[in-house]
């Protein structure tokens, strides 16, 4: 399932309350009234983040997102349908540029692997996400970098620690080629490209707060031995509340 990634902030002078005002409560039932091709639709509201790794003077990443959009499709031709329509090109593009500072948005086209199921959505609270974006290290092949982030998270499963039994759901969304013209839908163009994108699930926000952290940390070590398949220093960590649209 071919699934479209957006990281995005806010425009200039706006607020993160205001801009998140208008992600849900315009933005979002835009899309509903006319979903199109979009399987499911899900809005993850930033509440805090972090970047680079401990010790790390040179970290080389604009972490600042506001919101992470997924727009989840059956298939590329439904992908492309959708972001060629008229309403995608006349409606919904038209109104993103009044939250979105779209020079700095970052998207990416991934084929997501469910590692772990998440947990059912549509209770009391909205679930509770961390959202890991892996930048590739250099000389490390797309191929490579998918063999070494399974086999690293595996391993740091393995430990049987808080830092994974705190986890209630994971998902790798792994970078696709393609979907040019739909990801230029969401602004940037020149920021770094990201080799995946980590979801992972948790109870409440302290504990995502508390055990991410070190879940990062083991799976950093599992990296290193091997010089690296991801880079900390480019990479960055979104906590976030999960919204679903449709």
């Amino acid at each position: 399932m071919p699934t479209l990634i957006a990281a995005v902030r806010r425009k200039p002078g706006m607020t993160h309350q205001a801009f998140l005002h208008h992600l849900q409560h315009v933005h979002g039932p835009l899309s509903a009234a006319n979903p199109l091709h979009i399987r499911r639709y899900v809005q993850n509201h930033v509440f805090d983040a972090s970047f680079g790794s401990d010790g790390d003077p040179a970290h080389l990443t604009e972490f600042g997102r506001d919101s992470v959009t997924e727009l989840h499709f059956d298939s590329m031709e439904e992908l492309a349908a959708t972001m060629s329509d008229p309403y995608s090109r006349e409606v919904i593009g038209p109104d993103g540029a009044h939250f979105n500072d779209l020079p700095s948005a970052l998207a990416l086209l991934t084929r997501p692997e469910v590692l772990a199921p998440p947990p059912a959505s549509g209770g009391d609270e909205d679930p509770v996400k961390v959202l890991h974006f892996l930048h590739r290290s250099q000389g490390v092949t797309p191929d490579g970098f998918a063999e070494s982030w399974r086999a690293a998270h595996e391993e740091v499963l393995a430990e049987e620690g808080p830092q994974v039994t705190a986890v209630r759901g994971y998902v790798q969304h792994r970078q696709a080629p393609g979907a040019a013209k739909a990801l230029r839908h969401f602004g940037g163009g020149g920021e770094p490209a990201y080799a995946g994108v980590a979801v992972l699930y948790y109870d409440s926000p302290d504990e995502a707060l508390t055990r991410f952290p070190s879940y990062e940390r083991s799976l950093r070590e599992r990296s290193a031995p091997t010089g690296g398949f991801y880079d900390p220093s480019r990479s960055f960590v979104l906590y976030s509340r999960e919204v679903t649209v449709f």
